[in-house]
């Protein structure tokens, strides 16, 4: 048998692995060259679905539902939020 290799853990070696790996390898249409050709047709239409939504319906929080803050990427509720839909007059 030879000598043990300096790094015989798999998860030793996964973290080495990831430290060495470009910024955006989890996302690879997120950014750089691989962009995704279709993100700002997505948003505009987004923004016109919420729009056409607020015009039609209003948004409240469930009575009682607790909004627990997390911090990803952007800032979101932890488990969600829990609404009631009210058709506008």
């Amino acid at each position: 048998m030879g000598p043990a290799p300096a790094c015989s853990s798999p998860s030793a070696s996964r973290r080495s692995a990831l430290g060495a790996r470009h910024r955006f390898a989890y996302i690879p249409f997120g950014a750089g060259p691989r962009i995704c050709i279709g993100a700002a047709f997505a948003m505009a239409e987004a923004m016109l679905v919420l729009a056409t939504i607020a015009q039609r319906y209003r948004l409240r929080l469930k009575p009682g539902f607790p909004v627990e803050p997390q911090g990803l990427i952007t800032l979101r509720a932890r488990h969600g939020m829990q609404m009631i839909l009210e058709r506008r007059s």
